[in-house]
């Protein structure tokens, strides 16, 4: 699973594979602008463009490049003896002048609250 220690996580067990979960999150990632993208076996992101007022604070608190930042909801599966164990995460990722992307974890009670919640209804044994 991840090893960024900014990156907190919402984490749920899960018996069998949670397709009703997997559908949600690709469901969730439909508006304008959004970008589902696959980027492992295991890992898959939606990547949403944050409102204007957003990236300017996002560009000019974390000293970024004049490049639109991106809000990040990941998931990411593994299977732990005989388990599948689902992480949701979310983050800002900021371009850098040097061109290299930063990661912000902002905290967001009521998002985390809501991740539990869909870790839970699609039949997930949340573990945080």
């Amino acid at each position: 699973m991840t090893d960024e220690q900014d990156l907190p996580v919402r984490r749920a067990t899960f018996a069998a594979n949670p397709a009703q979960l997997d559908e949600a999150f690709r469901s969730s990632c439909d508006a304008p602008g959004d970008n589902l993208r696959v980027v492992s076996r295991s890992v898959i992101q939606c990547r949403i463009l944050p409102p204007p007022d957003v990236a300017a604070f996002l560009v000019l608190q974390y000293d970024g490049a004049l490049e639109a930042p991106t809000l990040v909801v990941q998931k990411e599966t593994d299977k732990t003896d005989g388990d599948i164990v689902v992480e949701l995460s979310y983050f800002a990722e900021v371009v850098q002048k040097s061109g290299n992307p930063r990661r912000i974890y902002i905290k967001q009670p009521a998002l985390d609250q809501l991740m539990d919640q869909l870790l839970v209804a699609t039949g997930g044994i949340a573990s945080n």
